[in-house]
C-alpha cells in the first residue's frame, strides 16, 4: 500500500524538522596515578543507549592535574559488545599545556583555538570549557551508528604528578532530522522522520512507549481507534507517565487516575502539570507541560481525538518505539527490531498485547489476541464520501488554504461532517 501525505487537521501547522543532538555524562572522579610509561593510564566508558547515525562529536572533559603536558587523551568506540574491536581511536590531547594545571575544555572539530603550543604562559586548557580543536578530527566517528560503549582514555606518561578526571560528557549530533510525531483524528499518523500513513484498523495502539523518560519513570501514551464505513478514527488516548494515567474521550470528556473531571488545577500527571483549554462546544485542548517548552498535546474536536508530541528530544524520547517508529532514526520497526513498510501490517504490529499494561480504564472488543478490525476487501483507498452531509464544493472552499495538502484535508472534513475541521488546527 502507498503511504499518504495528509492534512493535519487538528494539530495546526506543519513542525518544522530539527538536528537532535543528546549529551551523555559521567563523573567518575577517577584518580591518575602520575606513574610513567603506560603505567598511568586510567580509563571510563559511557554507554549510549540512542541509535542514529553521527553527524557530529563534542567532547568536554573536567581534569586536575598538577602538570597538564603529561597527559595523552584518547577516544574509542566500541559497538554495543564491548568485547569487539574499536570503530575508532582518536587522539584528543597530547602533551599541550606545559605545566599548567586542570585540563577543562570542550574538543570540537569546529573550534577556533588549539592546543599545539600551548603552554603555562599561554594557558588554553583550563578556560572554563573553552572549545578547542582536537589533535585528531572527532568526524572520523561520522557516519556511524551512535549507539555503544564510548571510552575515554588517559594515559599519564611522567612520573612524579598525579591528577583525577572528575568528568567527562559526549554530545553527539543525528544526522536525521527529527519531527514531532502526531496522531491525527482520522486516523493519520507521523513518524518521527516526519512520514505520514494511516492505519485505519480498529483496536488499542501503542502510539509511544518511551521506558527511559524521566530516567526511568517510563512514559507511555496509547490511542483506541474506532471504526466507521470503511475507515476509522481515533476517540481517546491515554497517557501514562509514572504510575499516573491521564485519559482524554470524546467532546473534551476526560479522567485523570480513573476519577472523571479530576480538578487539573490541583492534581497532577505523576509530577507534570496538564491544562485544559475549550476552545468552544466542540473543541478541547489537553497540555502536558514537560518543561522547557516540551509538551503532548491531546485535542479533541466532537468524537474525534488527536496526539502529538511538541520539543520532541531524545532527552524524552530516546529508545522509544510505537507508531512513530524509532526515535533517532524514525525507522517504522516491528517489536523485533526489522523495518516495515506496509502501514497496515506495521498498525497491527503495534496493537496493545494481552501482555502490556492496559491504560484505557475500560476495555472494549478487539483486544488481543484478537486482533485489529480491519476494513473489508472492498475498500477503494477512499472514504465512502458521498454520504457526507458537507458537499465537495463546500470542503474544498473551507480546505483553500491547505495548498497541496487541501485534497486530504476536504477528505477529513467530509468524513468529520464539519466544516470548522478545516480550521481546528489553528488552535
Amino acid at each position: 500500500m502507498m503511504i499518504t501525505f495528509i492534512a493535519l487537521s487538528l494539530l495546526g501547522s506543519l513542525s518544522s524538522a530539527k538536528a537532535q543532538t543528546v549529551t551523555y555524562n559521567s563523573s567518575p572522579n577517577l584518580a591518575i596515578p602520575g606513574a610513567g610509561q603506560d603505567r598511568g593510564r586510567v580509563s571510563d566508558s559511557i554507554f549510549v543507549d540512542a541509535s542514529f547515525e553521527i553527524c557530529d562529536v563534542d567532547i568536554s572533559v573536567d581534569i586536575t592535574h598538577t602538570w597538564t603536558a603529561d597527559l595523552e587523551l584518547d577516544l574509542t568506540m566500541d559497538g554495543p559488545d564491548p568485547t569487539t574491536d574499536p570503530v575508532d581511536v582518536i587522539r584528543l590531547q597530547y602533551d599541550d599545556c606545559g605545566s599548567s594545571d586542570d585540563l577543562v575544555v570542550t574538543f570540537d572539530d569546529s573550534a577556533t583555538e588549539s592546543l599545539n603550543g600551548a603552554s603555562s604562559t599561554n594557558n588554553l586548557c583550563n578556560q572554563d570549557g573553552l572549545e578547542v580543536q582536537p589533535e585528531e578530527a572527532l568526524s572520523t566517528f561520522n557516519g556511524h551508528q551512535s549507539i555503544g560503549y564510548w571510552t575515554l582514555d588517559i594515559n599519564d606518561d611522567a612520573v612524579g604528578d598525579t591528577g583525577t578526571l572528575n568528568s567527562w560528557s559526549i554530545t553527539l549530533t543525528a544526522c536525521e532530522t527529527i519531527t514531532d510525531g502526531a496522531g491525527t483524528g482520522d486516523p493519520h499518523f507521523k513518524s518521527w522522520a516526519g512520514k505520514w500513513f494511516d492505519f485505519h484498523g480498529e483496536c488499542d495502539l501503542v502510539f509511544v512507549d518511551s521506558p527511559k523518560f524521566g530516567h526511568g519513570t517510563g512514559l507511555a501514551i496509547h490511542i483506541r481507534t474506532k471504526a466507521r464505513y470503511q475507515y476509522s478514527y481515533i476517540e481517546s488516548a491515554a497517557v501514562q507517565i509514572g504510575d499516573s494515567v491521564l485519559e482524554v474521550g470524546e467532546y473534551g470528556s476526560y479522567m485523570l487516575d480513573g476519577i472523571s473531571n479530576a480538578d487539573l488545577d490541583s492534581e497532577k500527571l505523576d509530577s507534570y502539570t496538564v491544562t485544559h483549554k475549550k476552545i468552544n462546544s466542540k473543541q478541547d485542548v489537553f497540555t502536558i507541560e514537560l518543561g522547557e517548552g516540551k509538551q503532548i498535546v491531546i485535542q479533541s474536536f466532537k468524537d474525534l481525538v488527536s496526539v502529538k508530541t511538541v520539543g520532541a528530544s531524545f532527552e524524552e524520547y530516546r529508545g522509544s518505539q510505537g507508531l512513530l517508529g524509532e526515535f533517532g532514526t524514525g525507522k517504522l520497526l516491528s517489536r523485533n527490531g526489522t523495518i516495515m513498510t506496509d502501514p497496515d501490517a506495521f498498525g497491527n504490529e503495534w496493537q496493545v498485547l494481552e501482555t502490556e499494561p492496559k491504560l484505557f480504564q475500560t476495555a472494549r472488543f478487539p483486544q488481543h489476541p484478537v486482533q485489529c478490525s480491519m476494513p473489508g476487501p472492498e475498500r477503494d483507498g477512499r472514504r465512502r464520501l458521498g454520504e457526507s452531509t458537507i458537499s465537495m464544493e463546500a470542503a474544498e472552499e473551507a480546505c483553500e488554504h491547505w495548498g497541496d495538502l487541501k485534497d486530504q484535508c476536504v477528505y477529513d472534513v467530509m468524513a468529520a461532517e464539519d466544516l470548522e475541521l478545516a480550521e481546528a488546527g489553528a488552535f
